[in-house]
């Protein structure tokens, strides 16, 4: 354990534990992404991706936006077709936006991770955007 991860918790336990944070802001911009997704036209909006427009390629991110509306209409394997790691990022989104709901009226504190940790999953996340894209450029986004 480095000196950095030690010295966190024990700023925190002096502080007493932390019930409302950042987090909360994370589930609220989760469970306002499902409301958009679910309730508006979004699809219906006249967009086109400039990566897409300039390259002909489609970008890490291009179908993100189908796949978060699938999912949240329950079309799961529609949502795949158009983004797999959108459809994981909203479906995770989402049941943190619930599990932190049900956290704080719990009233239990928030978790800690080591930043090392931190660090681990940024880099699973900058492989996992770099697998989408590999699929996108394959697959081509959507049906």
């Amino acid at each position: 354990m480095q000196a950095d991860d030690r010295a966190l918790p024990t700023v925190l336990a002096a502080s007493g534990p932390q019930r409302f944070g950042l987090a909360e802001v994370y589930a609220a911009i989760a469970a306002v992404s499902f409301f958009v997704a679910r309730f508006l036209p979004v699809l219906s909006l006249p967009y086109e991706c400039p990566f897409r427009a300039l390259t002909g390629h489609p970008c890490a991110t291009c179908g993100m936006t189908h796949a978060f509306v699938y999912l949240a209409h329950l079309r799961v394997a529609d949502a795949f077709r158009y983004s797999p790691l959108g459809t994981l990022i909203a479906a995770g989104a989402w049941a943190f936006a619930a599990l932190d709901l049900f956290r704080v009226a719990a009233g239990w504190p928030l978790p800690f991770m080591a930043p090392r940790k931190v660090a681990r999953w940024l880099w699973v996340g900058a492989a996992a955007l770099l697998v989408n894209w590999g699929y996108l450029f394959w697959h081509g986004p959507g049906p």
